[in-house]
């Protein structure tokens, strides 16, 4: 399901031992970002999933290839581009008051939540991707395919288009 920054009843839910103690446990969110969500609506929206409990959140940013370089692989590029989203997440959650960190992943999304999984159990896995532009995992179904290969629930927040003007 994609939201606008609004998540859904059943990701708030929790689980069985989450809902008999729901201020016990951070909730644990790993952020997989296709574009910088640099914007307190956008950071704001990702808190919301936390239901008033501290939140932790690991945030990745695959290296993928861009627009400009889709035709011939340029690791170095990927790579800078995946920081600047990175950067820009972590500086948003953190104004949030989240407790964050994050790394670069693997060119795939699927196989870079696999790797983070093994080091940040999380308990949802939420995507942050641009609507207005063509997004490099919504034509090869990544967003279904990380549904199909984890259990945990995963949500994609789309940002708002007035965001998407001014972020790059």
């Amino acid at each position: 399901m994609t939201s606008l920054l609004t998540p859904t009843e059943s990701t708030k839910r929790g689980t069985a031992a989450e809902t008999a103690h729901p201020d016990t446990r951070e909730r644990r969110v790993l952020v997989v970002v296709d574009d910088a969500c640099t914007t307190p609506e956008v950071c704001a929206g990702v808190r919301s999933y936390a239901d008033d409990r501290p939140l932790a959140a690991l945030v990745i940013a695959p290296a993928h290839e861009s627009v400009a370089t889709q035709w011939y692989v340029d690791e170095d590029a990927a790579r800078a581009d995946a920081a600047y989203r990175l950067r820009g997440c972590i500086a948003c959650l953190r104004r949030e008051g989240m407790r964050v960190e994050g790394h670069i992943g693997d060119s795939d999304p699927v196989h870079a939540i696999a790797d983070a999984l093994r080091e940040f159990p999380a308990d949802e896995i939420l995507f942050v991707s641009a609507p207005q532009r063509p997004s490099r995992w919504l034509r090869p179904n990544v967003i279904d395919r990380a549904r199909h290969s984890f259990p945990q629930p995963i949500e994609h927040i789309a940002m708002p288009p007035a965001v998407i003007a001014g972020s790059h």
